[in-house]
């Protein structure tokens, strides 16, 4: 009888022994993600194809041959065999996105589509993609709203919309792409402001919202941008001032905010952004001087500042900008004269001050600029003789100097040039 016992015993502890063993080896295992079986993602874009119009499902057809479609054209897959990357650009497919249920690509990576003629809303369902990191629909035909749940996507890198017909506001839930690089909304017919939550972008290097119905001010938190690099916001209805908080970014290479309804001065601030090469503030409706910080930007090599109402002198600090290629300060209120420190600008190939009020002679020092193709002060009142430098302009293709009041003989220097 004891024997018995302790025979019960002993097979007790040794089945107690094993549960335990057993409980400890699966922790120590790698944990496994559940995943959808291979073939629901080949069924879903078999689905998909089927939505499409027939050119469509005819060429998707020849590119998707073989038994795995990890071998299809467009299609990349991991290891596992799960799919990663859909590259499907510039195929010209025709339909819409509804019938692509992204439930079933949970290890998605890339959903790169551009330049294709889908069309439709952007499904909502792209919220259960959460691992995207790009996202390109650009140059399609897509409509409706960019749905809030695009904003799910906390590991997107890139996100590109532009060149559909979008129609709504930007959703303030942006803010929430912490990761987000690029964003490419030109293009559109996207209205309202720009959401203040795009100033939490802290990885952002490229804002590019222009060719829209945007309207409101430039948030002033756009200053917090420190990565930011290029900045487009042209080709809206943006109005205010532009703010301060742009002597903030300091990464920024180029600006751009032509044509829109932009108002007071060009702050003293824009001459903090060292790294610029262009700034383009052209046709808005900005008043006051041309700041004389901007001669600190020694990289700048296209500056735009036409058609507003801009007044005061032309800064000399402008013939600090030695890498200037263009400049375009027509249609404005400029007084004075140009100033000699023009000719240190020797690389400037195109230089626009018509339609001014300047006056005084046309320095000499125009002469120097020897890589000058387009030479165009008309409009102003001018006066004195035209300089017989300007003969030394033999790249020269343009000259405009009516509307003057220059006096005197043509050199026969400037007769010689090639125009």
């Amino acid at each position: 009888m004891a024997s018995s016992f302790i025979q019960f015993r002993f097979l007790f502890f040794l089945m107690l022994l094993l549960v335990l063993s057993s409980h400890v080896f699966a922790s120590l295992l790698p944990r496994v993600e559940p995943t959808l079986p291979r073939g629901q993602e080949a069924e879903t874009l078999l689905k998909w194809k089927a939505s499409l119009d027939n050119n469509s499902k005819t060429l998707l057809s020849s590119l998707w041959v073989g038994g795995s479609h990890c071998n299809w054209t467009g299609i990349t897959c991991d290891y596992d065999g799960s799919i990663t990357n859909l590259n499907l650009g510039n195929y010209g497919l025709r339909g819409t996105l509804h019938s692509l249920d992204f439930l079933s690509f949970p290890h998605l990576m890339m959903l790169d589509l551009p330049n294709n003629s889908l069309y439709g809303g952007i499904p909502s369902h792209i919220g259960n993609l959460s691992k995207l990191t790009f996202l390109d629909l650009s140059y399609n035909n897509f409509s409706g709203n960019i749905p809030s749940e695009i904003c799910l996507l906390t590991n997107l890198k890139k996100i590109s919309l532009g060149r559909n017909k979008i129609s709504c506001s930007i959703p303030p839930e942006i803010g929430r792409l912490s990761s987000v690089s690029e964003i490419h909304f030109f293009d559109n017919y996207l209205s309202g402001s720009i959401p203040e939550e795009v100033g939490s972008l802290s990885n952002l290097t490229v804002l590019n919202l222009s060719g829209n119905n945007l309207s409101g001010s430039i948030p002033y938190n756009i200053g917090r941008l420190g990565s930011l690099s290029l900045l487009y916001l042209h080709l809206n209805g943006l109005s205010g001032p532009i703010p301060v908080s742009i002597g903030s970014l300091h990464n920024l290479t180029q600006v751009i905010l032509l044509d829109n309804c932009l108002n007071g001065s060009i702050p003293e601030e824009v001459g903090m952004i060292r790294l610029v090469n262009m700034i383009d503030f052209s046709d808005n409706y900005l008043t006051g001087p041309i700041p004389k910080s901007i001669g600190n930007l020694s990289n700048l090599v296209w500056l735009y500042l036409y058609d507003n109402s801009l007044s005061g002198s032309i800064p000399s600090e402008i013939g600090q900008l030695s890498f200037l290629s263009d400049l375009q300060l027509l249609s404005n209120s400029l007084t004075d004269v140009i100033p000699a420190s023009i000719g240190n600008l020797t690389n400037l190939s195109r230089l626009k001050l018509y339609k001014n009020k300047l006056f005084g002679s046309i320095p000499q020092e125009v002469g120097r600029l020897q890589h000058l193709k387009v030479l165009q002060l008309f409009d102003n009142n001018f006066s004195g003789s035209i300089p017989a430098s300007i003969g030394n302009l033999t790249n020269l293709s343009t000259l405009d100097l009516y509307q003057n009041k220059l006096s005197g003989s043509i050199p026969q220097e400037v007769g010689r040039l090639q125009i």
